[in-house]
């Protein structure tokens, strides 16, 4: 590891003539956060990455000095700062903890160490941030269909409940040091308490107003839409703030003082973020859970999210997103067989659906120019009046219905939109209503066609990139450019992987997402800078990049990439 990152060292400082200082800074961090093919190292800022995702069910609280805890079904462990009442960088798979799956978390004020409980792992950190270390769980010895139900500590001991058993550990190290019918002393702090051995009878929800109209009662909670959760995890802290934890991924605050009980969600209302609008602020939306479905508003710079929740509006379902593009006041959504238009200002719904022409399937593809949204599915294409909505009758839909051709991307170019069909690219002219292949001798584009070095018609295209005034073309060959025609990046260097989305920072520093990992290409040397594959990492959808941030829509949740720490 540390030879190859000496490597990658000396491949920042024989670029340092040819970039500005920025790009060498950011070269030089990325190269430094981790090495060629290497997994997260710890000497390192800890939270270079960050991972955010649906929550899930939040299945445990705890606290130490300064966070209460909240351990989740999906998101790895959310921080809540108790002095600002804010939420801080969470604590997932991005940190080095094995699964964001959490089913228990503890913090030991004995010794000020933070356990996690997974299925089947345990890890403890002396930062409660980084640097986990594994407890061996098969010196446990559970039978099958045993599990964890609880943790807790004493003042020289941690313990560890299953359903039979209790686990006497030391509370330094996590060395076993018996396993007991019934722990061998009695001041044990067992943290929250989980459902099964809650007391309602002992909380009386009269004495409170709940916000936002929500009906608690003994077996569970209903929202203002009426739709029912239970709860988990019970937590009484000692500042007059306790906590109950949900099963829709929500946390109750329960503020003794003041007597009332707010519903929190925090995080993506989405499980699988799959399309994302960079504004002021990120629109992030995509495959839903089982509970609901959303769009996810996230400030970048504070980690701040607002959700807007399908529940809550006419016209607008629990149905998968797959694409966006935002026109002036409006966001358009690509559903499967609809698209839905968000007005921001009216704050409302509508859709546009088959009838109109919406072809069948999943609406991957958007894009809009001079007036006209193209809304594309593998089965077909449409043009709408972003105006008036309805369908315009224009050839690029006829074009493709009759020779029978699947669409695999739409793209925006300078004055045309260009579409691969049955991979190969066509150029849409709108305003002459004229489709025209690409190629190098047509006379397209002419004046920006001065080599012929790869022959673009005998290519399979999968994609087209219009970044920087410039069009990059995605073929099997690899990643040509489109202004002089040549092979910028051949596709070995990206192992072949299926490209999902580039950018490229000042025309030296190309970045690749792929359904394998991140890639960083210097265009300038042709070269491979970097390749990162976390687990965290697979199936990359969209990137977007701010002076600071690389964000990164992942199966895994969405991935913030904090550039200049």
């Amino acid at each position: 590891m540390y030879q190859k990152l000496e490597k990658d060292i000396s491949v920042t400082s024989s670029v340092k003539t040819k970039k500005d200082n920025k790009i060498l800074i950011l070269l030089g961090l990325m190269l430094l956060i981790g090495p060629l093919f290497g997994q997260i190292d710890n000497r390192f800022n800890v939270f270079s990455w960050e991972q955010y995702a649906s929550a899930g069910a939040v299945n445990s609280i705890s606290e130490d000095y300064t966070y209460f805890y909240f351990g989740t079904e999906n998101a790895g462990i959310l921080r809540l700062n108790k002095f600002s009442q804010q939420f801080a960088k969470p604590i997932n798979q991005a940190q080095g903890l094995k699964s964001n799956s959490i089913e228990h978390v503890y913090f030991d004020d004995h010794t000020g160490i933070l356990w996690v409980i997974g299925d089947n792992f345990i890890e403890y950190s002396f930062s409660r941030e980084g640097s986990w270390t594994d407890f061996n769980y098969n010196s446990l010895s559970l039978k099958s269909g045993n599990q964890i139900i609880d943790i807790g500590s004493s003042e020289d001991y941690l313990w560890l409940r299953s359903n039979s058993r209790f686990f006497k550990l030391d509370h330094v190290n996590g060395i076993l040091l018996g396993i007991y019918a019934t722990p061998d002393e009695a001041s044990i702090d067992w943290g929250d308490t989980s459902s099964r051995e809650l007391r309602w009878r002992m909380f009386d929800f009269n004495d409170y107003f709940v916000e936002d109209a929500w009906l608690l009662t003994s077996n569970g909670v209903s929202d203002n839409r009426g739709n029912f959760s239970k709860y988990l995890s019970y937590y009484e802290s000692d500042n007059g703030v306790n906590w109950m934890s949900l099963s829709n991924g929500y946390i109750l605050k329960i503020d003794e003082f003041n007597k009332l009980i707010t519903p929190i969600f925090y995080g993506l209302s989405c499980a699988v973020p799959t399309s994302i609008i960079d504004d002021d602020i990120l629109w992030i939306s995509g495959i839903g859970n089982k509970s609901f479905n959303g769009i996810a508003k996230f400030d970048i710079d504070n980690n701040k999210f607002e959700n807007i929740l399908s529940d809550n509006y006419l016209n607008f379902n629990k149905d998968n997103i797959y694409s966006s593009i935002m026109i002036d006041d409006e966001i358009w959504f690509g559903l499967d067989s609809y698209v839905m238009v968000y007005n921001i200002k009216k704050d409302s719904f509508r859709t546009i659906g088959f009838e109109k022409g919406v072809p069948r399937g999943k609406i991957i593809h958007l894009e809009h120019k001079n007036g006209s949204v193209f809304a594309g599915s593998i089965n077909g294409v449409i043009e709408i009046n972003s105006a008036s909505k309805g369908r315009i009758d224009g050839a690029i839909e006829k074009f493709v219905f009759s020779r029978n051709l699947f669409l695999g991307d739409i793209e925006r170019f300078e004055e045309k939109v260009l579409f691969v069909l049955s991979n190969s690219v066509f150029i849409y002219d709108h305003e002459n209503n004229r489709i025209s292949s690409l190629n190098w001798e047509d006379g397209t584009f002419d004046d920006l066609m001065r080599k012929n070095q790869v022959d673009i018609a005998s290519r399979s295209v999968s994609r087209t990139f219009s970044r920087n005034n410039n069009l990059y073309i995605v073929t099997d060959l690899g990643i040509i450019d489109y202004k002089d025609g040549s092979l910028i990046v051949p596709s070995a260097t990206y192992f072949n992987y299926k490209i999902t989305d580039l950018i490229v920072i000042d025309s030296s520093v190309l970045f690749l997402s792929t359904t394998r990992g991140l890639f960083i290409v210097d265009l300038e040397e042709n070269e491979l800078i970097n390749y990162y594959d976390f687990p965290f990492l697979r199936n990359i959808y969209q990137m977007k990049y701010t002076s600071e941030y690389l964000v990164l829509l992942t199966s895994k949740g969405l991935i913030k990439f904090n550039i200049n720490l």
